[in-house]
């Protein structure tokens, strides 16, 4: 695992959450010279961080540690945005994005 990518992960979230390091680091229990470190990559964290970080904040441990998505639980601008649509548009929404990643080639879509 590479702690200079799980800790640009980590920064996302927080400035995504709009918190401090101050902020951040008082909801998890840890001092915010820690969390530069552990953000900067030049120190891990503990499996006991690690779980307060995710149970604290809502994060998926999958997320901070390989990338993957928990689509549940995710916390990402474009989640909140498709949560506040309303039920009449999802499909229209599906429809636009599946369209657009089909345009920008990030991902193979399998055609209904």
């Amino acid at each position: 695992m590479d702690k200079a990518i799980i800790g640009k992960r980590v920064r996302l979230q927080r400035e995504y959450l709009g918190l401090t390091r101050e902020q951040f680091a008082g909801k998890v229990d840890i001092s915010w010279r820690f969390l530069a470190e552990i953000e900067n990559g030049t120190t891990g964290m503990s499996a006991e961080t690690l779980y307060k970080i995710c149970t604290a904040f809502g994060i998926s441990a999958d997320h901070l540690l390989l990338g993957r998505e928990n689509v549940s639980s995710a916390k990402t601008p474009c989640m909140e945005l498709l949560s506040k649509a309303p039920p009449s548009c999802t499909s229209y929404l599906e429809d636009i994005l599946k369209a657009y990643l089909r345009t920008i080639d990030v991902i193979k879509i399998e055609m209904e």
